[in-house]
């Protein structure tokens, strides 16, 4: 898609820009990478009060915000940050569009633009939710977001041209997002990445009152005493296991679906009709 610019992708398929206002000061940046109990700990925290957290079903379901998200992804990648003390390519206020009056952030999002959100909103906590057990985190990441992990030309790909969110969804995800973070395939190089990005966000050195490293395993105790919360009478959250977020795309995908089914429809009657009244005009 390089060779088509993004003032025109823009204007074919432009997406509602995102009206993110923020009211509230930004307080958890959660940084692990999707599958690290990212789902578990958004829910945790909404229990322990910071609600709302944004997750990667914010941005997929529905994708109102995958426009916005690939602009953040070609700043980061393709701009380069002007000199004096406002530096940085990405700032609060970028992310705000997105994230809106959202108290705290998770999932692929944060784990991609870890050290722009930390630098952004230097008084957030940081949490490092990891998956000790790498190879089922490569297993539970291939059943889920394996889905965005590949730009196949097939049927799927020829819709995604006749609706908006579906071409979205691939643009920002498939062609964006997961190989720029996975450095080209997460097939190949999923185990390697994941290692990199823990050392990079623990290379940090952020004084510990500001960072926790976490495991869904650990529970609510250690989390509650880093952030300052009395641990809830209640079993921790279980997560989102593979099969029910297959569901969850599965639904959203079908509606995406039969909206490019009925414009390629529409405009294959228009192109047969007009090109009926062209051979009619010649004949």
């Amino acid at each position: 898609m390089k060779f088509i610019p993004d003032w025109l992708l823009h204007a074919v398929y432009g997406l509602p820009v995102p009206a993110g206002k923020r009211q509230r000061p930004m307080e958890v940046l959660a940084v692990g990478i999707s599958r690290s109990g990212t789902e578990s700990l958004r829910e945790a925290l909404h229990i322990l009060g910071f609600d709302h957290t944004y997750h990667g079903f914010d941005t997929i379901l529905p994708p109102s915000s995958l426009e916005a998200t690939y602009r953040l992804l070609q700043k980061k990648y393709t701009t380069t940050p002007s000199s004096g003390p406002q530096s940085a390519k990405l700032t609060a206020e970028d992310f705000d569009t997105i994230l809106g009056d959202s108290v705290g952030v998770s999932d692929l999002l944060a784990a991609e633009f870890a050290p722009e959100l930390i630098a952004a909103y230097p008084d957030a906590k940081v949490i490092l939710n990891v998956r000790r057990d790498l190879d089922g985190w490569y297993h539970s990441m291939q059943q889920t977001m394996g889905y965005f992990d590949s730009n196949p030309v097939d049927w799927d790909w020829c819709k995604s041209w006749f609706s908006a969110e579906l071409f979205w969804v691939r643009q920002a995800m498939c062609r964006t997002m997961m190989p720029r973070f996975f450095r080209g395939s997460f097939l190949s190089n999923g185990k390697w990445v994941y290692d990199q990005h823990v050392a990079s966000i623990r290379g940090l050195g952020l004084p510990d009152h500001q960072f926790l490293e976490w495991s869904v395993d650990d529970g609510w105790e250690p989390l509650c005493r880093f952030l300052g919360k009395e641990v809830p009478q209640l079993d921790f959250p279980n997560g989102n296991p593979p099969k029910a977020w297959a569901e969850r795309i599965a639904t959203t995908m079908e509606m995406h679906h039969r909206r490019a089914a009925r414009n390629m429809l529409v405009f294959g009657g228009v192109m047969v009709v007009g090109l009926a009244l062209l051979v009619s005009y010649f004949w």
